[in-house]
């Protein structure tokens, strides 16, 4: 193969439908440009593939090509044969598969250089480095995450015994005549399912609700949804329900952050009265260690407070006895949930339940009634130790992807840039290869 016919195929066209006219390139600036005319032998119509005969004119078309070794831009000058068709008895431009279908500026195979480049840094960066528009590309990243998304099938072998769902927000509507009043706000959410194992989002739906989890688990098919085992969830009674009912041998689980989460409410009730308390009687200690800027430190875990935090600590405790129940309350419930057994769990739960009814702290009573309601689904936590914090993790990634994009208010664009970004939809695992050479 001489250099002609090497440069062609890296280019991504083929050899014998064009010829190349003229090459230069400028060493300072890293950028080449290319000459080449469309060979009138090969030339057919491109609505019915006849034979091009008496050429017309040639149309002169300026593309945007892959960089070559050294050379980071790459412009393509390129003479496209019009001439007549004999089946549609008009003349039209002869066909060019190499150019990209819907961005006439573009070849191929820059289009799929530039959209594997998108799908781990942002439009704007890829723009800077090819020279290309930043709305082309967008353009061209969202086309080809839908053209993705129609010819995707899941695996039918991926690891689904553990599954996690949780919502990740996308943006807040707030109507203008309202922007002051945030009970008239709505916050758009989108709820992703995700593999435990793999750590990537497989569905995804818009919303938060029973319907939202209930679309991302019908995406999957039957034989994955009987093989799951233990689903992850917040305290959300959709989310179960719809787990419950599509996954028929899958244990729910009630994830432990979120209700660690509650538990924490229910001490900083107690932790603001008792501060409300020591401003009125101005006792200046309790004030100062009841500080909202303090109710971390409070409710941190014994073995994670340093020896000064801790002395401060026990004094308070020995003033107040409403924040030593609480505090007692809070450090048993966690050692109750680092139980191995469920048998375990159980006793510990009684006797937790004892200690509550005695501190009479009114907070605590009401979380008491949460987890009496989910107890069984605490249990299958016990059980299986499944957690959401791989969904959590994905939702820091998404959070970065969403302020990096500048908020997104496109539901199914941000779907499908999450499924590009944290889940499947990408070329790594759809293959791709075809597309340097032609459209879709």
């Amino acid at each position: 193969m001489d250099l002609s016919k090497l440069l062609l195929t890296a280019m991504g066209m083929q050899p014998e439908d064009v010829a190349i006219e003229d090459f230069s390139f400028d060493c300072e600036s890293l950028s080449a440009s290319i000459t080449i005319r469309q060979d009138r032998a090969g030339a057919v119509c491109p609505k019915c593939e006849e034979p091009i005969y008496g050429v017309r004119q040639w149309r002169k078309k300026q593309l945007l090509g892959v960089p070559l070794g050294a050379f980071l831009r790459v412009q393509i000058i390129f003479y496209q044969l019009q001439g007549a068709c004999g089946r549609c008895l008009k003349h039209r431009l002869a066909q060019a598969q190499f150019i990209h279908s819907s961005l006439k500026q573009m070849t191929t195979a820059f289009a799929e250089y530039c959209g594997r480049w998108m799908e781990e840094t942002t439009c704007a960066a890829v723009g800077r480095m090819t020279g290309c528009s930043t709305m082309s590309l967008w353009r061209l990243d969202q086309r080809r995450m839908r053209e993705m998304k129609k010819s995707f099938v899941l695996p039918t072998d991926l690891p689904v015994a553990l599954m996690s769902a949780d919502e990740v927000h996308m943006y807040t509507q707030r109507p203008i005549e309202q922007r002051f009043d945030k009970s008239a706000w709505k916050k758009k959410f989108v709820t992703n399912l995700v593999c435990y194992d793999l750590a990537k989002v497989l569905t995804n739906a818009k919303g938060r609700s029973e319907r939202s989890l209930t679309s991302c688990l019908t995406q999957l098919p039957k034989e994955l949804l009987e093989r799951v085992k233990f689903i992850a969830v917040d305290m959300h009674d959709g989310f179960i329900k719809a787990a419950q009912k599509h996954c028929p041998n899958a244990q729910v689980a009630v994830d432990r952050f979120h209700v660690a989460e509650n538990l924490n409410g229910a001490f900083d009730k107690v932790r603001k009265a008792e501060f409300e308390a020591a401003k009125a009687n101005k006792d200046l200690f309790q004030r100062e260690m009841l500080m909202p800027t303090k109710r971390f430190i409070l409710m941190e875990r014994k073995k994670h407070l340093s020896d000064k935090d801790q002395g401060r600590l026990d004094k308070l405790r020995r003033l107040n006895q409403n924040i030593h129940s609480a505090m007692l309350l809070i450090e048993y419930f966690h050692r109750i949930l680092d139980k191995k057994t469920v048998q375990q769990f159980r006793k510990g739960l009684k006797l937790w339940e004892e200690l509550v009814v005695e501190s009479e702290l009114t907070p605590f009573i009401d979380f008491l009634k949460t987890v009496k309601k989910y107890q069984d689904r605490i249990e299958v936590y016990i059980r299986s130790h499944l957690t959401t914090a791989v969904s959590e993790g994905i939702n820091n990634k998404i959070k970065v992807l969403k302020r990096v994009g500048y908020t997104y208010t496109n539901e199914s664009s941000f779907q499908h840039k999450i499924l590009q970004r944290c889940g499947l939809l990408n070329s790594q695992n759809i293959d791709t290869a075809n597309w340097f050479w032609h459209a879709t």
